[in-house]
């Protein structure tokens, strides 16, 4: 596969819990009714109001449409009720590795083994569908509940990346990077 391939792509991820699927435009009144509160973390901070989630969906839409990220919606199955967005990122076919991140859980969610449940759906199909060998996340260093849960399910931390980003809120300090190898995924 490449990265054509890949983008063109309808990708439903799914168990009998969680459905992740491409998110899209009519999605926004979904996503609408979980949004707005500061728990969200870096959505959460970036997103207050409708016309900051219409300019963040079109900076989701159009960073698939440039082959950037593949988010995702995720939706409880049984009700198709939202549950917040995940994406693929720094897609390497050719070096078989990728990132997942860009992740946010609505706030009645956070807490309960959802976001467990979605990492691990999305990590089963990076390394059993597509073949890769590596999977990396990418965490400000501020966002400690966020290094736990990769720590949780067995990602390595690697090192930092000093004054990396800068965010919504302000310039970080730095961003960890944590790892995934196949052989270390059971």
């Amino acid at each position: 596969m490449n990265n054509k391939d890949f983008f063109s792509n309808e990708l439903i991820i799914e168990n009998d819990f969680l459905v992740l699927r491409p998110l899209n435009k009519s999605d926004i009144s979904k996503i609408r009714t979980i949004s707005f509160t500061q728990e969200l973390g870096e959505f959460g901070a970036r997103v207050k109001n409708d016309n900051d989630l219409l300019e963040y969906f079109n900076y989701c839409l159009s960073a698939k449409l440039n082959r950037e990220l593949y988010p995702f919606i995720i939706l409880k199955k049984d009700d198709e009720k939202p549950v917040g967005i995940t994406m693929f990122g720094n897609i390497d076919f050719h070096n078989r590795r990728l990132e997942i991140g860009w992740t946010w859980i609505a706030e009645k969610f956070q807490g309960t083994r959802i976001n467990k449940i979605c990492k691990k759906l999305l990590l089963d199909y990076c390394f059993n569908k597509l073949l890769f060998r590596r999977i990396e996340f990418r965490i400000d260093v501020k966002n400690i509940k966020s290094q736990k849960a990769v720590e949780k399910l067995g990602a390595i931390k690697e090192g930092l990346l000093r004054n990396y980003n800068i965010k919504s809120y302000g310039e970080s300090e730095g961003t960890y990077v944590y790892s995934i190898l196949k052989e270390e995924w059971t």
